[in-house]
């Protein structure tokens, strides 16, 4: 398999013109995929939270090939009706539509008292469920009794572009029981914020998970989705994530890749997917909390420096398993500039 590079469709500032505006020009500078976050609203304030299916509905009818996906969960929507809506996009964009499902964030679940309880049981009946209505019609209704969700003679009266395949069902995960199903059922694998011996720690938790089923990965999509900060050097790369810190790495991350901090207690369990935007003392606080964060831990976490610096960790992460790297792009200095500079330079390398 060759190695895929995407980017993920968020930047400030950007509307719905601009973002399908982006995916146009990523298509043309050769990127693979891209990725919208699919958020009812975001931690950081002062950008719209726009409808990733909607987002993506567009793209579709202006793009030829580029892969379309969002990251989400799989509790908003009734896998009925998000099977439906799957179905419905891949086969406006003849079968280029991807999802990555994870356990959930309290901001688009909580304040609307959205029930995530045992969230991996939920996302394994979810992918169940919706692979089942892939592939039957009413010549065969499901029925299904599962402790989440419950069918009888249930169908959706839409095929697939591509009635041998599915739609790519990805999981971002890190956790053990997260693992062994992502091993179990997914399509492929979106971590985030993983250093290249983590990657290689995870993974073969997943192969192990396959290999205990007998199940082949040949097909399967092992992805990063990763922060990169392209710049002269790594000096001034660096310096313009630095005040990013505190979504580049997880605490638990930093713990299991043998960092030793002292963070205080009252930090403790921060993170990006546990705060609510409404939360102006914890918003505060998780800022606060990258300056915990040492410079050597931020350059292990992300893929930051010359271009030179950049070819050289992208082969890391290769060496260790990744298939398909998702860019979180623009904290360099010049994103626009890293975004050619990935486009021109950097992935021709590897597909030379």
């Amino acid at each position: 398999m060759s190695i895929k590079f995407g980017l993920t469709a968020s930047y400030p500032g950007a509307d719905y013109n601009g973002y399908i505006q982006f995916v146009k020009e990523a298509e043309n500078m050769g990127f693979d995929s891209v990725w919208f976050p699919d958020h009812l609203v975001f931690v950081s304030q002062g950008r719209e939270a726009l409808d990733a299916w909607t987002l993506i509905t567009s793209a579709s009818k202006e793009t030829r090939k580029i892969q379309l996906g969002a990251v989400g969960d799989p509790h908003r929507m009734h896998p009925a009706v998000l099977a439906h809506r799957l179905a419905t996009v891949d086969q406006l964009n003849n079968h280029r539509t991807n999802i990555c499902l994870g356990v959930g964030e309290a901001m688009n679940l909580d304040p609307f008292g959205i029930k995530w309880d045992n969230p991996l049981e939920r996302l394994s009946e979810s992918m169940d469920i919706m692979r089942m209505l892939w592939l039957n019609d009413h010549t065969n209704p499901i029925t299904y009794d599962g402790k989440y969700f419950k069918l009888k003679d249930a169908f959706i009266q839409i095929k697939l572009p591509n009635a041998n395949k599915d739609i790519p069902m990805h999981i971002a995960t890190t956790t053990k029981s997260g693992l062994k199903l992502t091993g179990e059922k997914a399509n492929g694998w979106i971590p985030i914020d993983l250093t290249p011996e983590l990657y290689s720690r995870y993974y073969s938790q997943i192969k192990s998970s396959a290999d205990s089923i007998n199940r082949s990965l040949e097909d399967f999509d092992p992805c990063l989705w990763v922060f990169t900060s392209l710049g002269k050097n790594e000096d001034e790369a660096y310096a313009s994530l630095e005040p990013w810190r505190y979504v580049c790495i997880m605490q638990n991350q930093l713990e299991h890749a043998g960092y030793s901090l002292n963070i205080p207690e009252e930090y403790k369990g921060l993170n990006y997917f546990n705060v609510l935007p409404t939360d102006e003392e914890k918003r505060n606080k998780l800022r606060e909390l990258g300056g915990f964060f040492p410079r050597e831990a931020v350059i292990d976490f992300t893929i930051t420096g010359s271009k030179d610096d950049c070819i050289k960790k992208i082969e890391k992460f290769i060496e260790k398993g990744v298939k398909h790297f998702i860019f979180f792009h623009y904290f360099s200095p010049d994103f626009r500039e890293a975004q050619r500079v990935y486009s021109e330079e950097i992935i021709p390398y590897f597909r030379s």
